[in-house]
C-alpha cells in the first residue's frame, strides 16, 4: 500500500444551507475537483468518506479510481469521519487529510509530499503569509495517534499539541489553503479571488 489521501465528504454542511461538495467550482463540483486534484497528486490511493445525503456523492465517485467509505456516524463530527478513512485506508505509508471545503491546489500538495518525503517529517503543513492551512499530511508513524482522535480534545488539534515540535512548514504561494467554505459568503467570496 503507498501513500494515502483521504478526502471527507460526510459532513452535513449546516451553516452553508446546502451541500458544500456539490457547489460548483472551476467548472465542476467541489467534490469532483478535489477528486481529480488528489488523482493527479502524488498519492497513489485515494479514499472518499462520505456520510450525510451519501447517495448524492456516491455516483460521482464511482467515476473516478477511489474508494468509497461511507462513515453512519457522521453526524458525531469530523472525526469519525476521518477514524473511518484511516481505517480503511490500512498501513498506508502517510496519509494525507483532506476535506471537500478546503480546495488545495495539485502544485501545493506536490509541495507538501515532497517536502514530508525529503524531511521525514511526522506533520506537515502548508503555511500562506504566515498562516497554516490544509490539506495536512501525516507520517505513518502516528497511525495509531490518529485512530484516538475524539471530537472532545478538538479532534486533529490534539494531534497538533502532542507533536507540535514535530510539524514541518511549507510556505506556498497558495492563498487557497486558507480558504474554509462553511457559510454562502465564504463561498461567494472564494469565487472572486
Amino acid at each position: 500500500m503507498g501513500d494515502t489521501a483521504i478526502l471527507l465528504a460526510g459532513g452535513q454542511s449546516s451553516r452553508m444551507g446546502q451541500l458544500k461538495g456539490l457547489l460548483p467550482w472551476q467548472g465542476r463540483t467541489l467534490f469532483e475537483f478535489q477528486i481529480e486534484t488528489l488523482l493527479k497528486s502524488p498519492f497513489s490511493d485515494v479514499i472518499t468518506v462520505l456520510g450525510y445525503r451519501s447517495e448524492l456523492f456516491e455516483p460521482i465517485a464511482k467515476n473516478y479510481p477511489v474508494k468509497i467509505i461511507k462513515n453512519n456516524l457522521f453526524h458525531t463530527g469530523k472525526c469519525s469521519s476521518i477514524i473511518a478513512g484511516l481505517k480503511a485506508a490500512g498501513v498506508a505509508q502517510n496519509i494525507l487529510i483532506s476535506a471537500v471545503d478546503q480546495p488545495a491546489s495539485k502544485q501545493t500538495i506536490e509541495s507538501l509530499y515532497s517536502g514530508h518525503a525529503k524531511e521525514k517529517s511526522l506533520i506537515t503543513v502548508p503555511v500562506y503569509k504566515n498562516k497554516r492551512g490544509h490539506p495536512v499530511l501525516f507520517s505513518k508513524l502516528l497511525h495509531q495517534d490518529l485512530l484516538t482522535i475524539k471530537e472532545e480534545s478538538k479532534g486533529l488539534r490534539s494531534i497538533f499539541q502532542k507533536y507540535k515540535n514535530d510539524v514541518l512548514e511549507i510556505p506556498v504561494n497558495d492563498s487557497g489553503i486558507l480558504l474554509n467554505l462553511n457559510t454562502l459568503n465564504d463561498y461567494k467570496r472564494a469565487l472572486t479571488k
